[in-house]
């Protein structure tokens, strides 16, 4: 009875003022002034469903109605909520993502790493693997921001908080010698096996990049789901492969931290959906 008087009661309040409030109290009835409805929930809250699709494909896709602008649904296949703009359904995602300070970190790359090796006796090349590029958190454009937690030592970076994040990495490379395959990794070891490290990305300049006069300037980034333990580094790689391997023929490669196309660095962002 109380339900049937309660609905009753927008009902008439919606013909007088235009306006709808609804609520799990009889006592709290009164829609918010500027909103035409207001939907009211107390501790522990309750959540509005939006309309859902199995995917954005099946949901009604009217192009040219700007009536429609603004309409909201919930695709279930990617976990998205999607916004009509008037021509297309478009993920909140691409537009909703904080780029605020207090969620970026920053960090720089004090100084420079040279990668370095001789073909052995009967060999055909030589590698370098996994060399730890430094990364600082000191340098005069280093910041963190207050809603981003994480920290550095020993040149690794240490994720203190689950979440979603944009990781770009950047450095300038000096080549002393053709024929090399030289790459800027992004490396991430497990809460569980801390030092195990595995590439999760990688920027490659190879000789062909060379011989073309390309700037040896490594740029990436990726987006990934990192857990409260997880760790960062950057390493450098480098493959001398000539075409003549001759014992004893040496390459090299410097990672350095500034030169005429800019300075290394190494970019924290947490994603807010």
């Amino acid at each position: 009875m109380k339900k049937t008087h309660f609905m009753l009661f927008c009902m008439l309040t919606v013909s007088g003022y235009a306006q709808v409030s609804i609520s799990a109290n009889p006592s709290d009835h009164e829609p918010h002034p500027n909103a035409i409805l207001d939907v009211k929930s107390t501790v522990p809250a309750k959540a509005v469903l939006l309309p859902s699709v199995s995917q954005i494909s099946n949901a009604a896709n009217p192009v040219g109605d700007n009536t429609f602008k603004g309409a909201l649904v919930y695709s279930k296949n990617n976990a998205s909520v999607y916004e009509h703009d008037g021509t297309r359904w478009k993920s909140t995602y691409d537009y909703v993502v904080e780029t605020k300070p207090q969620y970026f970190a920053h960090f720089s790359r004090p100084s420079n790493v040279t990668l370095s090796c001789t073909i052995p006796f009967l060999g055909t090349g030589c590698t370098v693997s996994n060399v730890i590029i430094p990364i600082s958190n000191s340098g005069s454009s280093d910041f963190q921001g207050t809603n981003i937690n994480l920290s550095v030592a020993s040149n690794i970076i240490t994720v203190n908080e689950a979440a979603l994040y944009r990781i770009t990495y950047r450095s300038f490379a000096a080549l002393a010698t053709a024929s090399s395959d030289v790459r800027l990794k992004l490396q991430k070891a497990n809460a569980a096996t801390p030092t195990t490290f595995a590439d999760i990305d990688s920027q490659s300049f190879t000789s062909d990049n060379a011989r073309l006069g390309y700037n040896p300037v490594f740029n990436g980034s990726i987006v990934i789901q990192l857990n409260a333990g997880d760790k960062i580094s950057l390493s450098g790689y480098m493959q001398y492969s000539p075409l003549i391997p001759l014992p004893g023929l040496t390459a090299s490669a410097t990672f350095q931290n500034n030169g005429t196309n800019g300075t290394g660095e190494l970019v924290f962002e947490k994603v807010i959906l």
